[in-house]
């Protein structure tokens, strides 16, 4: 049969209300609907009823309770699942004292979710990678994957009672998937408190050990350093290597000489790992050998006591060696390097270990230097530029890239201010935020607030809206 236009028209906009008339209601259900369901004999509709009330994300105290109720009592592991969700949800600090208690839940599905919930308490962003079952063996990944990297900001306090509950879980939860997700949580959360609890399930759990020295490098504390040492001469490969990454990282002065003592011993005999692992820098797959990972170690510290090994690997055939003792001595900061790495920094055709050579320069005084790495930021090395921008001497020496004409530098270059800034960086990047078009005008705000929150050790709820310029109102 054929309609005229107008008549089509009509049918399908009535076909399309009956077919959206159920979600609509169900997305119009009232909270007294919601908390009446979570009584209901169906377990289906209990489940939706506490899965609905964490969306809505209301902090009413009948909320709350309902909730902690069902998470504690329902008979139903999804359920109590569900409830435990939705109180990560809704932040609300009086449901803590039940959400912990859900760490000792007799199902191991509820443990997880309760692991990640406690973490949603401070950040929502990226943590799907803490209950993610892993597939196969624990491979490698010093700098932390795009599904691996979130971290709370420093100056996010976070309550210890969650902390030192999460760490018992990574000690002595039954289950494996339990006690890596309860590791990897401890690290976004940067929990200096747990640093013990993690050492401890790093020496006695062979299963954890390379979560925990990951969680150690999110922590950022070098106290965690001296419980490192011991696994430098591990018998698996992809422990050890990333035990003395780990140690590098935090820049572990003790770890020295038992690298240096690392790297005389030489690579591992090539056999099937070495086929199975090749370099692939910067990916989970890069597992080198245990002298190039010594060494690799040992310029992310960059302590004096390497110059010679830095040395012998500047004249080497192999690139990422080269990239590490050229990194090692700019870290080293002696300005009797800075021509010679100028010099390689011209004639050098390796691009990383040219952006390399760039940046040790700089560090020992050749400030021009600086602009090539910054120009970095809008390529495919971007990322290498921004670990070494991370490191500048000053934040003053970046402040002129936060008037770049390029969109992606200057943006980029305010997002690294945000991070190391101090009150000086403040007052530069006020008039940025007011001058710039939305999307700048947002990663500077970010970044003042970041410096501000930072210096005083809190966020500030209480803090002045950044105005734009009055004309613009």
């Amino acid at each position: 049969m054929h309609f005229p236009r107008p008549a089509a028209r009509w049918l399908a906009c009535f076909f399309a209300v009956l077919l959206l008339a159920p979600f609509t209601a169900a997305e119009t259900q009232s909270l007294e609907m919601l908390l009446a369901y979570l009584k209901s004999p169906n377990v289906k509709t209990r489940r939706e009823a506490a899965r609905k009330l964490g969306e809505r994300r209301i902090r009413n105290q009948l909320v709350i309770e309902a909730l902690t109720t069902s998470a504690r009592d329902d008979g139903d592991s999804e359920v109590r699942a569900e409830s435990i969700k939705s109180l990560g949800l809704i932040k609300d600090s009086s449901a803590t004292p039940q959400m912990i208690k859900s760490l000792s839940d007799k199902s191991s599905d509820v443990r997880m979710v309760t692991i990640r919930s406690l973490v949603a308490l401070y950040t929502e962003h990226d943590i799907d990678f803490i209950t993610n079952r892993r597939i196969g063996w624990n491979r490698l990944n010093p700098f932390l994957d795009t599904n691996d990297h979130e971290i709370i900001d420093t100056y996010i306090m976070v309550d210890p009672n969650i902390t030192v509950a999460i760490g018992d879980a990574a000690r002595g939860d039954r289950v494996l998937d339990v006690r890596v997700a309860a590791v990897r949580a401890l690290g976004v959360l940067r929990a200096r408190n747990s640093i013990g609890q993690l050492a401890d399930a790093l020496n006695a759990d062979q299963d954890l050990r390379v979560e925990v020295l990951r969680a150690f490098i999110k922590i950022g504390d070098p106290s965690a350093g001296r419980y490192l040492l011991p696994f430098f001469n591990d018998s698996e490969r992809h422990v050890r290597t990333q035990a003395m990454v780990a140690a590098g990282m935090l820049k572990y002065r003790p770890a020295v000489e038992p690298l240096m003592a690392c790297y005389r011993i030489g690579p591992e005999e090539k056999g099937i790992m070495k086929k199975m692992t090749d370099k692939v820098k910067g990916r989970l797959t890069y597992l080198p050998p245990r002298d190039e990972t010594a060494l690799w170690a040992l310029s992310l510290i960059g302590d004096p006591r390497s110059e010679k090994i830095f040395q012998d690997n500047l004249s080497v055939q192999d690139n990422d060696r080269k990239q590490y003792a050229v990194e090692g001595l700019g870290r080293m900061a002696d300005k009797q390097y800075m021509d010679q790495l100028a010099d390689l920094s011209k004639r050098e055709d390796h691009t990383d270990v040219r952006l390399a050579a760039f940046w040790a320069s700089y560090k020992l005084g050749y400030a021009s230097n600086l602009q090539y790495v910054v120009n970095k930021l809008d390529t495919d090395q971007h990322e290498q530029a921004r670990n070494y921008l991370l490191e500048v001497n000053s934040p003053a020496d970046l402040f002129p890239f936060i008037q770049s004409s390029n969109t992606k530098i200057r943006q980029r270059a305010i997002e690294v201010l945000g991070r190391i800034g101090d009150q000086q960086t403040i007052q530069e990047l006020e008039p940025v935020m007011k001058s710039s078009n939305a999307e700048t005008a947002d990663i500077a705000t970010l970044a003042i607030k970041r410096i501000e929150w930072r210096l005083a050790g809190r966020p500030r709820a209480g803090d002045a809206l950044l105005r734009p310029p009055s004309s613009e109102f």
